[in-house]
């Protein structure tokens, strides 16, 4: 599993030869009273890994989120420094903290540099920094820690606030792991992955309490644009006991358990092979992919551990939240949820609440409850009320997700008329601003009958004006310009419903509201026995969705392609798939509410604070990019670099990328 972002903390800046910044926030963790302590060598804290488990308890008690620990990512026992930061939760705190942090980065890595040079220290930090390293010591072990180096916030409130919370879910999640034989301490490990929040959110799409990425995810629970059972708790850990057990079962121990669960079975089985033992692969093991997250996942678990174990030590004594008691019914149809609402007498945070797992089209009135969903409501409803309120309520069907993709020649005011909708609802459901400007190529949202188009999103309120995209035209090219257009004096702007589609490549301006992947089969081939649809690999994609959106085996799509097992696709790749005789419609549907909920849930939990330029060298990838240089999905890089072709990437290219910050901030 990759390293997960986690929503609500400051992110954390760290610095290395090959990757450049990385960011990472430990998490708060659930409290509990220890019945039994687990056989010791369940959970070993081995000697090389001591030190990280003593920084971790530091973090998680005695530093808070106005301190900035300076650190070695490879020898945490290394703490060079705290930063005072503002501890604020404010846009302005974060840009500020942004910026402190990489200017003491900057200046710790200048003063490790200058003391290679095997000159006695210089002034004062040279002197606090070199008395880390013993005497005499290798000019090539200070490089190595100038290039090392990285900052974690404190997470002392976190924490704290996490073991709050975790008092309305622990004694269930205990029970669940008891039931398969698993270790009761294995409810720690969400600590270090969303402090037991339902609605976090990582930038790579791994979502609730146990940060199941989609992937991963589908093996286990139900995951799609109208449910999503990583976000109901107890669903979610149900599926994280399965995924633990059968790491252990593989791997025999739970140090390498455990550490599968951010890095991945199929890794630390290689891992293991190679090295053996956890201290072996702690101190040896080198990947592409196992980074500083992974390599301090089990310190941070152990870490977690101890202090909710012992929290009145830490923090001293506090009220936890207490379990909330409900009633489960289970409905035969499609229900609005509004009007079961109003039908029980309930707000509709009430019914959001008990049932996490409804996404938030939903509520909104694009989708209906579906048939077959296992409601939560509370107590003291009566089962017969239940019955008697959603019997009328039953629909037959539910509500589809309709979509148009703009052509030459399209307007705001043709698409609304096309598809019969008042043309404020769809500049408003598309963020398309008070011109109405649509672009060839984008995806637009038609808003359904009875949904409700709020006049300001949390997206709108969180996204900063949409930024002006230049076409590149070669690789030695000037910087992306990123500015907004200059306003001019137009006392009588344009009518939306005139503004012609303009050509994304000469104008375009990143609208984060809209789907700008092309969803529709490109092309479609009629034999005597079948029909075959061609398409183009987007962002996120993989032959596994399309054979569940088909609803046939993903070997059927590899044999029509002639692709081997463990053959990957890649963007912007023709693949052929097989089409029902019922037409198109129902894939393209479902791959659309796909990219749609990803585009949903990411600006639900991030916005982007600002842009910036790099300029790609030789060896990049673009996936080492998204994930360890720039912490950024790929489907969000393209919407600001439209005309890049991903595939084939040259040195001397710019791209631009967005800053993200987590949602929650205040303005």
């Amino acid at each position: 599993m990759i390293f997960l972002i986690r929503r609500f903390l400051d992110s954390c800046i760290y610095l290395s030869l090959i990757t450049g910044f990385i960011f990472f926030t430990g998490r708060p963790c659930p409290a509990s009273t220890p019945t039994q302590a687990p056989a010791a060598e369940e959970f070993p804290v081995y000697g090389v890994i001591r030190p990280n488990v003593d920084f971790w308890i530091d973090i998680f008690t005695k530093y808070s989120r106005a301190d900035g620990v300076i650190h070695d990512s490879r020898d945490l026992s290394r703490v060079y420094g705290v930063l005072k930061l503002n501890p604020a939760n404010t846009r302005t705190a974060a840009k500020q903290n942004r910026k402190t942090k990489e200017t003491a980065l900057k200046k710790y890595k200048a003063a490790l540099l200058q003391l290679t040079k095997g000159k006695p220290p210089a002034n004062s930090l040279e002197k606090k920094l070199a008395a880390h390293f013993g005497k005499n010591p290798k000019s090539a072990q200070i490089k190595q820690a100038a290039y090392n180096l990285r900052i974690q916030t404190g997470l002392k409130q976190q924490f704290k606030e996490g073991i709050i919370r975790s008092g309305a879910l622990v004694d269930e999640f205990k029970r669940i792991f008891k039931a398969r034989g698993l270790p009761e301490d294995l409810i720690y490990l969400p600590c270090v992955e969303s402090s037991f929040n339902t609605a976090a959110y990582s930038k790579f799409g791994a979502a609730g309490i146990w940060q199941f990425t989609r992937g991963t995810g589908k093996i286990y629970m139900d995951i799609g644009y109208v449910v999503d059972q990583r976000r109901d708790p107890f669903i979610a850990t149900q599926g994280a006991a399965r995924l633990l057990k059968k790491n252990f079962s593989e791997l025999k121990e739970w140090p390498l358990a455990i550490t599968a669960y951010n890095h991945g079975l199929a890794g630390m089985k290689r891992a293991k092979k190679k090295h053996k033992t956890y201290p072996r692969i702690y101190t040896r093991y080198r990947s592409r992919s196992f980074k500083f997250a992974s390599r301090n996942f089990y310190s941070e678990f152990l870490a977690a551990r101890e202090v909710a174990k012992n929290y009145t030590r830490y923090f001293g004594n506090m009220t936890l939240d207490r379990p909330v008691t409900y009633s489960r019914f289970k409905i035969q149809g499609f229900v609005p949820a509004s009007a079961l609402a109003q039908g029980l007498g309930l707000d509709m945070s009430t019914l959001k609440r008990l049932n996490p797992a409804l996404r938030k089209p939903v509520f909104d009135g694009r989708k209906h409850i579906p048939r077959g969903y296992e409601l939560r409501l509370p107590k003291r409803i009566s089962p017969d009320k239940i019955a008697k309120t959603v019997a009328p309520l039953y629909r037959s069907r539910q509500k589809p997700s309709k979509f148009h993709r703009v052509q030459k020649g399209d307007t705001a005011g043709s698409i609304a008329g096309t598809h019969k909708v008042p043309l404020k609802d769809l500049i408003l459901a598309n963020g398309l601003g008070r011109r109405a400007t649509i672009y060839i190529g984008q995806t637009l949202r038609i808003p359904v009958r009875g949904e409700t188009v709020a006049v300001k999103t949390a997206l709108a309120k969180t996204s900063p004006p949409p930024q002006k995209i230049v076409e590149k035209k070669s690789v030695h090219q000037k910087p992306v310009s990123l500015e907004p257009p200059p306003q001019k004096e137009t006392p009588e702007p344009p009518k939306p419903e005139k503004t012609v589609a303009k050509p994304v490549q000469a104008d375009a301006m990143v609208n984060l509201k809209i789907v700008t992947t092309d969803l529709k089969i490109q092309k479609v081939v009629q034999n005597k026995r079948n029909r075959t649809g061609i398409i183009h690999v987007a962002p996120e994609e993989t032959l596994g969705h399309y054979a569940d959106w088909l609803g046939i085996a993903t070997q059927n799509i590899r044999n029509l392609n002639r692709l081997p097992f463990g053959r990957s696709i890649s963007i912007g790749q023709s693949i052929k798939i097989p089409l029902p005789e019922t037409g198109s419609g129902g894939f393209e549907e479902q791959r659309y509410e796909f990219h749609q909920e990803i585009l949903e849930d990411f600006f639900d939990s991030f916005f982007v604070a600002g842009t910036r330029n790099y300029q790609i060298k030789s060896g990049d990838t673009i996936w080492d990019l998204c994930e360890n240089e720039l912490e950024i999905p790929l489907w969000l890089l393209e919407k600001y670099n439209p005309a890049m072709d991903f595939t084939r990437l040259q040195p001397g290219q710019r791209l631009v990328y967005p800053l993200i910050n987590p949602n929650g901030i205040k303005s």
